[in-house]
């Protein structure tokens, strides 16, 4: 990690223009897909997936590689409340370590994930669950979790993808290495997508779940991703001598104006 990387922006930070474009996908398409949970259950497409592949292939595996299922469970489990916020928890202990508060309190912020999972499931489950219900499954009482009362979003895919997207911004952050950024980047995605693929081998969910989580974790993403980075830009600029900081580069979504109207 570069020494100085606290103090600039670069590598593979993106712009706040490029984090508000990912809002403005993710939001539109949550709403969407809230609108249309709230009046079918599945599509057709989905129920024969999810009624002939689905099995099929659980059983193969089952039959054939039982260890497969074994390592395809333990991926599941990444994404688990439980181990998103111990990561959580411990990604912040080692952001405030490293003296950087600003990724700790990014890291904090993430935990907004829970909530909304919760708020989504209570306002769009098809039988209306109660606030005790609710509660009770936060802490899986008779064994009765979040899921088993209500589908959609996939928790899985809604917390995987917003911790493990904060974790390789905090690293592209740390570091002045854009190939190191873009390989934290990758690694997340393919952990966002091989947890939430379990999901569907383990019937637990239906893909307008999963697409629900990603869209609901990317647009919380993108919207502390780029305040993050719009208000590092703002520290930076104003620890800056007047001259450098008049000459550099701002990085928003619009261009500034001459005062002279040029």
């Amino acid at each position: 990690m570069a020494a100085d990387a606290q103090d600039r922006l670069g590598g593979a930070v993106p712009s706040p223009a490029a984090a508000f474009l990912l809002t403005l996908i993710a939001l539109p398409s949550l709403f969407w897909l809230v609108t249309l949970k709230r009046t079918t259950n599945y599509t057709g497409p989905e129920e024969w997936f999810m009624t002939h592949v689905v099995p099929v292939v659980h059983q193969w595996v089952l039959d054939h590689v039982p260890l497969l299922d074994s390592a395809l469970k333990a991926v599941s489990a990444l994404g688990s409340g439980w181990f998103v916020a111990l990561g959580f928890a411990g990604a912040g202990l080692v952001a405030l370590a490293m003296g950087r508060r600003d990724l700790a309190l990014l890291l904090a912020f993430g935990t907004l994930a829970f909530p909304i999972e919760w708020a989504l499931k209570y306002f769009t489950a098809i039988h209306e669950i109660s606030l005790a219900q609710l509660v009770g499954a936060l802490f899986n009482a008779n064994n009765r979790g979040l899921d088993n009362i209500a589908d959609f979003p996939a928790g899985h895919a809604l917390r995987a993808t917003v911790f493990y997207g904060l974790v390789a911004f905090c690293i592209a952050r740390l570091t002045g290495d854009r190939r190191q950024g873009l390989v934290a980047y990758a690694a997340a995605l393919i952990l966002i997508g091989a947890i939430s693929l379990t999901r569907l081998y383990l019937g637990a969910h239906y893909p307008m779940d999963l697409l629900g989580g990603w869209m609901a974790g990317a647009a919380l993403l993108s919207i502390l991703v780029s305040v993050h980075v719009l208000s590092a830009d703002e520290r930076i600029r104003a620890a800056q001598p007047p001259a450098e900081a008049a000459n550099a580069p701002r990085r928003v979504a619009v261009p500034l104006h001459r005062r002279d109207g040029r």
